[in-house]
């Protein structure tokens, strides 16, 4: 009776075999949050603010505002004024954009507005 179950056994063997081969040289699939994220290059604080400087310095919309830019570990400061919100948010997205920064704490006010805890 054992001799009988003999081709179906084998057939399971062959079956599960092809199915782990066949899995093989496929790159594993997850989620995008279950992933180690990569390490990020450490930047410099002088690094970091000059290369803030530059990216708002190359910019027709907001080169010519004078704005303070403080770096401390990959934490930014930015403080002056803008003409008008747009130019504020252009500001914080360029500064997001360089490489390095970990956080940004945009302290800027628009021309003409009171300053937050004014009263």
């Amino acid at each position: 009776m054992i001799d009988r179950y003999k081709p179906i056994a084998l057939a399971a063997v062959a079956l599960a075999g092809a199915l782990s081969l066949a899995g093989c040289g496929q790159e594993e699939k997850v989620h995008e949050s279950w992933k180690t994220p990569e390490p990020q290059a450490v930047v410099d604080d002088s690094t970091l603010n000059s290369s803030i400087q530059g990216a708002l310095k190359a910019d027709p919309e907001v080169r010519h505002l004078d704005i303070r830019v403080e770096a401390h570990n990959g934490t930014v400061m930015l403080s002056g004024f803008a003409d008008n919100q747009a130019q504020l948010d252009r500001v914080n997205m360029l500064a997001w954009m360089v490489e390095g920064v970990k956080k940004v704490d945009n302290k800027m006010n628009v021309r003409g507005t009171p300053a937050p805890g004014d009263g």
